[in-house]
């Protein structure tokens, strides 16, 4: 899973190197971290108090308050950019030595894919970047893992103990021997006593059949198969089902419909970018599974990621992001994408041209997938802002004091300056002409609405801006949508599609009750960007907690008739390449596509187990994607040390003394003096995160 991205520095040899190792979360006061930050002099000079290095970390921020002796420390320029410059009490490095430095933050580096990327060097006498290689201790001691007492978030550490009793209570359970292998499952299956031979039976296809939307029948005799779909995605899912039952088959007949029409899947392709063949193997995956909304998130603080033709400015400077101290010509390094904007293997560079976001558009349509465009306002802009400037600010809002979710504190448009507005109406034209082009319909605009930092508008200027965005929409048809926090200023008449983040039920039932369309966005079930357990090496976010293929399913979404669908979640800001999104989605992907077609699922978590790794899971391996496997479990009881796994294929290999890894086959006794078991579990050529035991016992 994992990508590296490499950067060059030209010929210019680095005179440094960093080291970084994360102390302890909660270090003495609540949401506060201490780390070491090493420099090593590569040069053969002493290294003199005139450079500053530039990285990027996404979640923490140095404090402010610097130490009266701190010699060199960290400071936030914008969003997850940072820099490191030496203070008054600075002393030279000596030629080829080292020196190590604490710095504190606020935030908690609870997993290792949280700490500085894409690091370069400047010194003030010339002014020109050079890449520069950081190392990153691997977490080894438990202070580094797992929260103190002073937690923000307490969830329990995903420990071999742990994961042991998680394991059982997902494969542990009656499991019926007539389930399809299929995601979702059928409505209802009747089972006849002939067999059908579906490969060499005639199929008989006919429309406008007395079923729900997008629903369908198949009934097999002896040497037909008859289809009868409502609609033509009925007949398009009709016929993905038939092309996962084995033949020959018994079954009589299947009757089959979708309990939400909105069976949603958003990609942001900003924060890191992925180019158009990765988004089509997300698409292939989702028409397999009959999800059929792709919400594409293209712009936000980060990038611009969409080419507009009329508005080239977006992604001449919008797209690309390097060292720059004006923004002119390109966007701050935020992320991993370090100094180069011209480096097109960076996650940092790129974006979708006219004929590509065409082409993506009419791939979905053949495969019954709506694409429905994000472009967040009026925060969330600092892209378009920077590539539009002076068109998107003003001199009076410039000087509002305001801190976003991000920690941007220039990311909201002046929403006051005539122009706003034009810029507005001027990309739903533009997209307008890009459907239209494909053959599309372009009914939905998703507007965002999201994060509006305190003191960034007034109301009244926020609810003029809005109200002039809903008027453009009306006049082009578009119905909007957006984050649930577009209530606060887009009435129920509006209609517009509000998808509901928060945990819990009493936000969606607040707006269904209201008279909105709303759809089930539930962070704790449908973030798919968030890790899938509290693991050191798990990558993720976990602001609203922690997501597998479990929490997608496990789940019972809230029922009302002003709740359309659901749709789950993909944020970029962690992902350094697509195989780490693949990671992400995938199985997450098949509660989803279970609990979106099926509410009210009948299906066991045992069985639900069984589906994904012994049917879902090697149908994505032949396919060549990338995919999470579930780690194993570890339990020790009376001296005896038990593992588990929760497919029936694959194997658990574990070590004692991180040398020697042997495969586990059934129980054996604890070796004394065994401080530490480590275990992962080998499935289809892909790997599980290694999961940890400690010896309570041991010192």
């Amino acid at each position: 899973m994992a990508c590296f991205a490499l950067l060059s520095c030209g010929k210019q040899s680095a005179p440094v190197s960093l080291g970084w190792e994360f102390g302890r979360c909660d270090d003495g006061e609540r949401s506060r971290s201490v780390a070491y930050l090493t420099i090593n002099n590569l040069s053969r000079h002493a290294l003199e108090a005139d450079w500053t290095i530039y990285t990027c970390m996404e979640g923490m921020s140095p404090v402010a308050e610097v130490p009266e002796d701190a010699e060199v420390w960290e400071y936030q320029i914008q969003g997850s950019y940072h820099s490191i410059k030496p203070t008054a009490n600075y002393q030279p490095i000596p030629a080829g030595e080292s020196r190590t430095y604490t710095i504190r933050y606020r935030g908690s580096a609870i997993r290792e894919n949280i700490h500085p990327e894409g690091s370069f060097i400047v010194f003030d006498k010339d002014d020109k970047p050079i890449s520069i290689d950081i190392t990153c201790q691997p977490y080894t001691r438990r202070e580094q893992m797992m929260r103190g007492e002073l937690a923000e978030y307490p969830f329990t550490y995903a420990d071999g103990e742990y994961v042991f009793q998680y394991n059982q209570a997902k494969v542990e359970g009656a499991k019926r021997d007539n389930l399809l292998q299929i995601f979702p499952q059928p409505k209802s299956v009747t089972m006849g006593t002939d067999e059908c031979d579906i490969e060499k039976a005639a199929r008989i296809m006919r429309l406008g059949a007395k079923l729900p939307a997008e629903g369908y029948s198949i009934t097999f005799t002896a040497d037909t198969v008859f289809i009868d779909a409502a609609d033509e995605a009925g007949a398009y899912y009709a016929n993905l089902t038939l092309e996962q039952i084995p033949s020959p088959t018994q079954i009589a007949q299947i009757v089959d419909f979708p309990d939400f029409h909105h069976r949603g899947v958003m990609l942001d392709i900003v924060r890191n970018y992925y180019p158009l063949d990765s988004m089509l193997r997300i698409i292939d995956v989702m028409a397999q599974n009959k999800l059929n909304v792709l919400h594409f998130h293209l712009s936000d603080d980060e990038a611009w990621r969409v080419e507009m033709p009329s508005l080239p400015e977006l992604t001449a400077k919008a797209s690309r992001r390097g060292y720059t101290h004006d923004e002119k010509d390109f966007l701050l390094p935020m992320y991993c994408g370090g100094w180069n904007p011209d480096d097109k293997n960076s996650t940092a560079n790129g974006y979708y041209t006219t004929a590509d976001f065409i082409r993506l558009l009419q791939y979905a349509k053949e495969r019954h997938i709506r694409v429905i465009p994000e472009i967040d306002m009026p925060s969330h802009m600092r892209a378009c802002k920077k590539a539009l400037r002076p068109l998107l600010s003003d001199s009076l809002m410039d000087t509002r004091s305001y801190y976003g979710a991000q920690e941007y504190t220039d990311n909201v448009i002046a929403v006051t300056n005539p122009y706003a507005l034009t810029f507005i109406e001027t990309l739903v034209k533009d997209f307008k002409a890009m459907y239209e082009e494909a053959g599309c319909e372009f009914t939905i605009f998703n507007i965002g609405g999201d994060e509006v930092p305190e003191g960034s508008l007034t109301k009244e200027e926020h609810q003029q801006f809005i109200n002039g965005v809903l008027a453009i929409l009306q006049r082009y048809n578009l119905q909007p949508m957006g984050w649930e926090e577009i209530t606060q200023f887009c009435q129920p008449e509006s209609k517009a599609i509000c998808y509901s983040w928060h945990n819990g039920e009493e936000k969606p039932l607040e707006m269904a009750n209201a008279g909105y369309p709303v759809v089930l966005a539930t962070a704790n079930h449908l973030y798919f960007d968030f890790a899938y357990c509290y693991h050191h090496e798990e990558k993720g976010l976990s602001w609203g907690g922690y997501t597998d293929e479990w929490a997608s399913f496990d789940w019972l979404p809230l029922e009302h008739p002003n709740i359309i669908g659901l749709n789950a979640q993909m944020w970029a800001e962690e992902y350094r390449c697509f195989a780490q999104v693949e990671w992400q989605i995938f199985p997450k992907i098949f509660g989803l596509a279970e609990r979106a077609w099926n509410s009210r699922s009948a299906l066991t978590l045992p069985e639900y187990t069984d589906l994904v790794y012994q049917y879902a899971m090697p149908r994505l391996h032949a396919e060549g994607h990338n995919f999470h496997v579930q780690m194993p479990g570890i339990h020790v009881e009376n001296g005896q040390v038990m593992m588990n796994k929760v497919m029936t294929e694959g194997q658990i290999f574990y070590t004692l003394d991180d040398e020697t890894w042997n495969e586990y086959t059934a129980p054996f006794a604890l070796p004394e003096g065994t401080a530490t078991i480590k275990a992962y579990v080998r499935y289809l050529d892909h790997e599980s995160t290694k999961v940890w035991w400690w010896n309570p016992m041991a010192n």
